[in-house]
């Protein structure tokens, strides 16, 4: 009478679906129709589980499941689908004013639904109401998570295989832009021209390639000297001038009476070649910025340091990466009878690797 009993329930149950079906939109999630046909007897099932699990290790549950008296349970099986979530992050410490870290986050599904394991029936017993399986599955080791994080040594092999392959690249580009685009990181530059091994031959070669003559310094004392400003000192003077589609021009003059009638001038401050230091009425006070003439010099300066060398953190003597990636395993429990029909649980499990 039991057996009847339930087999009436799925009946109904198939029926009630079938009718909800029609009455709502096709877009609405009907779990009937994932595990049976409508008016199908398929086995009902119900499991319990850990939410955290070792990779390489295995998963204990337990499940519970039952049919009509008319059919017969086969077997049962656990499936699963496993996504994978990385963060890979590198920060600037070349710089102090700028600090910029560069990260990318991806969350996709690297194993589609597989089989993990298949279980005879008569490992299951009957308990009175259903048949309750108390068993485990291996979750493969291959889904141990990583985390790489201030190395302190730099591993450009390991970097490849975690990163981008146009991460250094981008990263580059990105914080070479910042210093050079303006003089907001005036300061940071000047810092890595007097603070990084740059070599003579370095100079030398963009000296040849600009016409310029940039001492070839390599010691920091001398390059410190060698880019000065001294606002003690006035060197000469500029005036503005405003055109009909309101853009700004800079006139340098020698002395203040080069001046037009009626424009403001004011005082540029002695230093270094490639530097214009003067007043600012916009700050109230000293501005200093690299001549739009010399910028490419210094950008394609900067631009032969290599990747490593602008994450290198000096203080703590490490490289600033932080790369983690995780795996999350979602299983599913299938019973099957001997028709083939199979039932699963409904409910969405998810474990997380360690």
């Amino acid at each position: 009478m039991k057996n009847i009993r339930i087999m009436k329930i799925f009946n109904i149950l198939g029926s009630v679906a079938l009718v909800a079906a029609l009455a709502t939109s096709c877009a609405v999630h009907d779990p009937f129709a994932d595990n049976m046909e409508i008016g199908q007897v398929v086995p009902t099932v119900s499991w319990e589980l850990s939410d955290v699990a070792k990779a390489g290790g295995y998963v204990n549950f337990k499940a519970k499941y039952y049919t009509s008296n008319e059919h017969t349970i086969d077997h049962s099986e656990v499936w699963g689908l496993v996504t994978r979530t990385t963060s890979a992050a590198v920060t600037c410490r070349l710089t102090t004013a700028l600090s910029y870290t560069k990260t990318v986050n991806t969350t996709d599904t690297v194993r589609t639904h597989v089989q993990l394991a298949t279980y005879d029936h008569s490992k299951a017993e009957w308990d009175g109401h259903e048949y309750v399986l108390t068993d485990s599955f291996q979750v493969s080791s291959t889904l141990a998570p990583i985390s790489w994080v201030d190395p302190e040594e730099f591993d450009e092999e390991r970097f490849n295989m975690y990163y981008p392959a146009t991460f250094k690249q981008e990263f580059i580009d990105h914080v070479v832009e910042y210093l050079t685009r303006d003089s907001v990181y005036y300061n940071d530059l000047r810092n890595i021209y007097i603070n990084y091994d740059f070599t003579a031959e370095q100079f030398e070669a963009l000296n040849a390639k600009y016409g310029f003559d940039i001492p070839t310094e390599t010691e920091s004392g001398n390059k410190s000297d060698a880019w000065f400003v001294d606002a003690t000192v006035v060197d000469h003077y500029y005036y503005i001038t405003v055109d009909e589609a309101g853009v700004k021009t800079e006139h340098e003059i020698e002395t203040a009476e080069q001046a037009p009638a009626g424009v403001n001038v004011y005082e540029v401050y002695k230093s270094s070649p490639w530097v214009y230091s003067r007043y600012s009425d916009d700050t109230g006070g000293r501005i200093t910025s690299i001549r739009k003439q010399y910028m490419p010099y210094w950008k394609e300066l900067i631009e032969q340091i290599p990747f490593k060398d602008w994450i290198y953190n000096s203080g703590d003597k490490n490289y600033s990466v932080n790369f983690t990636r995780n795996y999350i395993l979602y299983p599913t429990f299938r019973v099957f009878d001997e028709n083939g029909k199979m039932g699963k649980d409904t409910e969405t499990k998810q474990i997380s690797l360690n």
